[in-house]
């Protein structure tokens, strides 16, 4: 008999359960799937097709998906198959897919599978619907066999408090935008590990994507085996990746090789290398421009165990690296410490500590420029699910503070792992599976946005939410700076645009020069308000009421004097169902649905309309010219709604209460004739659903 080896994966490596949990194929009955005799043979054959696809492992889960889909359009209806779809949806990219199916099939047959609450909450849970998902959790318990109970609720009763972590951390999102770096960098498969060198121009990746058409599959997961990528960055933007020239990256490769670290002078690459049923860490040196066949890491760093994910301090003399080694591991992988002597070897490594490790597994080890933070991901720790991304720092002392969760939105329910930071720490890289993802594992980009009321200084008007006629009177103008020390009050009547009614709301004052609101103000049951203001000059005002659009402009207060009152009123417009807004301010990098960072003002008075108003629930929808194929459009401009919907569930926005949609150029508001016309056309609106 022959016996196959596994070359464990990076990922495998790391996170060895893989999350299908080794799904069980649930058995879809001929006799209970036929309804008619038209189609039945074609849509049996892709119920067959999709079963051995869905046995190979998660690498061909989707495309065993495409087989089921096919059979659904002949029977829509059969439990079994809706089953089947929602777990490929649930285990390969699209957890809101997979919550349709399988409410879907456990509506026509309660008992069609008997984890079939538990997968629910597994969808509910990725979604972050974490009432829903306790719910589910909560039902699924009350059905384990008494036999099954010790081994299967603690595993359920650990997802229930990550979902009261969720719960917390979703409620205080960070200030951040999680960005995916497109096309150029991630592909259809799983893309990850993202190495970047100390002057930040180059970047190298692991990549489990399709090199030539009969590429090998690794039979631990049915995926591609692993290879290096690389990338360059020029002008602020990476380049589109090409695989890594090294001898041991081959395109009939049946090894998997993951780039894990860089020297800082960027003459060393160190790559993890699956072995069977383990892993260590190899070194390429870059000689005379060409780069070594890798040789292991010398010292006493690898093991019979794995040896995974690894990072070097500024001077290169400490390595931080991740193991199982079974005799000094506090429970699974944990993170370890090593030196290199005079001679340049790693003397033996020390477990960096119960602080940090726990009995749960700790990877993807990196650690901040200065030496000061060390980032890793855990399900030790407090985590809301999956792997979370956490942060130590060290004290003067020594010693390692207790690890902080990142938050939200960089964490997810889902593995969020490879966190590196740049240098000057705006900007961090990592990878995550997200609903803005090309498919699988991408490799993202955190953008810190900074302290709240931020405004960027310009002589330009900017039209906020443009809404289409005949609303036309939302308009926000970037205030100037102008020099004045005296102070004045204003006053007014704060009214209904539609029918002059007055209008509770909160009114404030904001100075563009240290970008926060220096006043504030709520108006009485007439609509009247006083403000003052501490110097004539000219202010930001931000006007916030229930049931209204936010109302965003400049007022002018330059010239004004304290011995005079400044009368001044303002109309809100209305929040109706089924009104539509054109966010005007919206830009995406040219044929891509990637979102430039100019477009978050805009974006975050989105997110201010549905803070305010609970109720409200939108439709973000994208639109195009008609430049190019109907087809093309149509998933370029629902890819770009899809873009704006994570950008606003990313800043704490509950996923339920949007929606998005590509109507590529069906529904144009202007001529299509003129480049003047074409550009009205290609916009980003969104339509209110219900308030």
């Amino acid at each position: 008999m022959k016996i196959m080896k596994l070359t464990l994966t990076f990922v495998v490596a790391l996170i060895i359960t893989i999350n299908c949990n080794a799904q069980a194929l649930l058995k879809i009955k001929r006799n209970e799937f036929k309804i008619t005799d038209a189609g039945f043979k074609e849509a049996w054959q892709a119920v067959k097709s999709g079963n051995k696809l869905m046995l190979a492992g998660p690498g061909t889960y989707r495309e065993a998906r495409k087989d089921y889909l096919d059979a659904y359009r002949y029977n829509p209806n059969n439990p079994e198959l809706n089953y089947m779809i929602g777990i490929s949806y649930l285990y390969s990219d699209d957890k809101f897919e997979s919550i349709k199916y399988l409410k879907k099939a456990f509506k026509g047959k309660q008992d069609v599978s008997p984890d079939i609450r538990l997968m629910l909450g597994r969808a509910y849970h990725q979604v972050l619907d974490f009432d829903n998902a306790i719910l589910e959790y909560s039902e699924y318990i009350k059905t384990i066999p008494p036999k099954e109970i010790a081994a299967k609720k603690p595993v359920v009763d650990g997802y229930i408090v990550e979902c009261r972590n969720g719960k917390e951390l979703v409620a205080q999102p960070k200030r951040l935008v999680v960005l995916n770096l497109g096309k150029g960098i991630n592909s259809e498969y799983d893309d990850y590990n993202p190495v970047i060198s100390r002057d930040e121009k180059t970047m190298f990746f692991t990549s489990r994507r399709m090199k030539i058409e009969k590429s090998p599959r690794n039979p631990a997961d049915n995926k591609f085996f692993e290879d290096i990528y690389r990338s360059k960055n020029a002008g602020g933007e990476w380049k589109d990746a090409e695989r890594f020239d090294i001898k041991i990256n081959k395109k009939k490769n049946k090894k998997n090789n993951a780039a894990v670290a860089v020297t800082s002078d960027n003459d060393e690459l160190f790559i993890y290398i699956g072995k069977s049923r383990s892993g260590d860490i190899f070194s390429s040196k870059l000689k005379e421009g060409k780069w070594t066949s890798p040789r292991p890491v010398s010292g006493k760093i690898n093991t019979s165990a794995r040896e995974t994910s690894m990072c070097l301090s500024s001077d290169g003399s400490t390595m931080y690296f991740c193991s199982n080694e079974p005799k000094s591991t506090l429970g699974g992988s944990d993170i370890y410490i090593a030196a290199k002597d005079e001679n340049g070897k790693w003397q033996k490594p020390k477990n960096i500590g119960q602080t940090i490790n726990t009995r749960s597994d700790e990877i993807a080890v990196s650690i901040s420029y200065n030496d000061s933070t060390l980032f890793f991901s855990s399900k030790g720790h407090k985590s809301m699910g999956g792997y979370d991304i956490f942060k130590t720092t060290l004290s003067e002392t020594g010693l390692w503070s207790q690890p902080e969760n990142l938050g939200y939105p960089i964490n997810t329910a889902d593995d969020d792992i490879f966190y590196r930071e740049s240098k000057d720490g705006r900007t961090a890289y990592y990878s995550s599976i997200r609903e803005s993802g090309l498919g699988g594992r991408d490799i993202y980009k955190v953008i810190f946005l900074g302290a709240e009321k931020e405004m960027l200084q310009s002589d330009e008007n900017i039209e906020v939410l443009g809404i289409i006629p005949p609303y036309e009177s939302i308009f926000f103008t970037i205030p100037d700076k102008v020099r004045v020390d005296t102070s004045i009050t204003m006053k007014g009547r704060i009214t209904d645009s539609e029918n002059q009614k007055p209008v509770v709301a909160k009114l404030e004052l904001i100075d563009p020069e240290i970008s926060k609101a220096v006043a504030t103000a709520i108006s009485d049951t007439e609509g009247n308000y006083s403000i003052k203001a501490p110097a004539p000059k000219q202010y930001g005002i931000e006007i916030v009421a229930k049931g209204y659009l936010l109302y965003l402009d400049v007022v002018n207060l330059a010239g004004e004097t304290y011995m005079k009152e400044y009368i001044k009123d303002f109309q809100l417009e209305r929040v109706e169902v089924g009104a539509k807004v054109i966010l005007k301010n919206i830009f995406f990098e040219f044929g891509k649905a990637t979102l430039k960072p100019e477009s978050y003002a805009e974006l975050d008075n989105v997110v201010k309309l549905l803070q305010n108003n609970e109720g409200v629930r939108l439709e973000i929808s994208g639109h195009t010219d008609n430049v190019g194929s109907l087809k093309t459009n149509m998933k370029l401009s629902e890819d770009r709604a899809k873009a704006v919907v994570e950008y606003i569930i990313g800043r704490g926005i509950a996923s339920s209460r949007l929606e998005y949609k590509g109507y590529a150029y069906t529904q144009p508001i202007a001529p299509n004739t003129t480049e003047a016309g074409r550009a009205q056309n290609r916009r980003v609106e969104f339509k209110v659903l219900s308030k």
